[in-house]
């Protein structure tokens, strides 16, 4: 049997794709199968990737969504493990080593996943995500609530410790792995995390490997939206079997292409989608925690928080409706839900859903630029080039690299395929 089988589902990612898969390619563990699920891509991403290896399985379908696409390949899928990627992120080469690693030292456990590394794209340094979501984010929801949920016991400093119930040294499983990167101290993270996942994802699907098993017993991506399921799925995951998390970055997520240019085709997280996907991540936490039975005080003000952001991306979109119906929600004189009331005022005063937009638009890129200025991590020059960069010069083409006459996807695979060469 196959070892590992990887689900990559794609929509017109030819700038990027190659990147993703070159990673493939490259893992120091070989015993995988790729299946690459096309949903409907008219960009040629097929003819460019299809007969790289003997091991890429590649199947089209209709446009149905990325969850459709999931699940298609996982009804596809022979390996004994299986794990995701997504078509515009990267493996660095230990990803399979080491969870495939865990998982066979563990017969009991039946998902691992690890830390990774996102790049933001906006000038900032990379951040070590899982810790920074933790410690800054989440802690910081958990503060605005006066919930004592993620307090560290006193004298305790690790920020994973804040969900996790425990940790101990990478074992002998991994040893080698983690020395050859220069961890050799590195941890493993331990714990029911359904709970904590109220405060939202503490993992990431593409670093997430699971046993077949486990996803036959909790069963296929939900379908319904075309957003937000990677949650839903992961905390059912965690409600179902004890989380296991390596605390070595093993992946790099982006925000952006190659040259830091934009992608073809955006995330669904963010841009034009990013309202969609808070109102659909609402749903799921909804139907996880905060049903209409639910009584307890704490998952209600967190929910508040959820509807805040809700409203913010209709708001920014100009949806008045939408926007006053989920700041109505949201608004309290709370630490963090204060904010509802000013932009609640300003979608019921300002006149006509394009100029609430523009205006609130205008007023969160200036205050998000001045905070990222004050705190360093964005630099005054590069804050004044990239203001010149949009004044004086059109951006270059979408699949292009910056300086460059070739894709994200023919870059990283000309880059493998010689090194395979030598």
């Amino acid at each position: 049997m196959i070892e590992v089988s990887i689900v990559l589902p794609t929509f017109n990612r030819l700038d990027v794709i190659g990147r993703a898969v070159a990673s493939i390619l490259m893992q120091s563990h070989q015993d995988w199968e790729l299946i690459v699920v096309d949903d409907g891509s008219t960009d040629g991403t097929r003819a460019r990737i299809e007969s790289l290896d003997p091991r890429i399985r590649y199947i089209e379908q209709s446009n149905q969504g990325v969850y459709v696409a999931r699940n298609t390949g996982l009804r596809a899928a022979r390996g004994r493990f299986v794990t995701f990627m997504d078509s515009d992120d990267e493996w660095l080469p230990h990803f399979l080593a080491l969870t495939t690693a865990f998982l066979n030292a563990h017969p009991d456990r039946h998902w691992v996943t690890t830390e990774f590394v996102e790049d933001l794209g906006d000038g900032s340094p990379p951040i070590l995500h899982d810790r920074h979501d933790i410690g800054v984010l989440y802690d910081g929801f958990a503060r605005a609530i006066r919930s004592r949920a993620l307090l560290l016991p006193t004298g305790v400093k690790d920020d994973y410790l804040r969900v996790y119930d425990r940790k101990r040294i990478v074992g002998a499983w991994g040893r080698a792995i983690v020395e050859s990167l220069g961890r050799p101290d590195a941890m493993v993270y331990e714990g029911m995390l359904f709970q904590h996942m109220r405060w939202g994802y503490l993992n990431w699907l593409p670093v997430t490997m699971c046993r077949r098993e486990a996803i036959a017993q909790i069963g296929p991506f939900a379908t319904r939206t075309r957003s937000a399921a990677d949650y839903h799925f992961l905390a059912r995951l965690a409600r179902e079997f004890p989380a296991s998390m390596i605390a070595v970055p093993s992946a790099i997520k982006y925000e952006r292409a190659a040259g830091n240019q934009p992608l073809a085709q955006a995330h669904l997280a963010t841009g034009s989608g990013a309202y969609r996907f808070e109102v659909n991540k609402l749903g799921f936490f909804d139907e996880l925690f905060a049903g209409p039975d639910c009584t307890d005080e704490e998952t209600l003000r967190l929910r508040r928080h959820y509807c805040l952001a809700a409203g913010h991306r209709a708001l920014a979109l100009g949806l008045r409706q939408d926007a006053i119906g989920y700041l109505r929600q949201a608004a309290a004189w709370q630490r963090g839900l204060w904010v509802a009331w000013p932009r609640l005022a300003l979608a019921r005063l300002v006149p006509g859903d394009a100029a609430a937009g523009r205006l609130y638009s205008g007023w969160i890129r200036g205050t998000d630029v001045l905070r990222r200025l004050l705190t360093g991590r964005l630099s005054p020059a590069t804050a004044l080039r990239k203001a010149l960069r949009r004044v004086l010069k059109p951006s270059a083409p979408l699949h292009q690299m910056q300086g460059e006459g070739q894709t994200v996807t023919d870059a990283a695979l000309d880059s493998f395929q010689q090194s395979r060469a030598r």
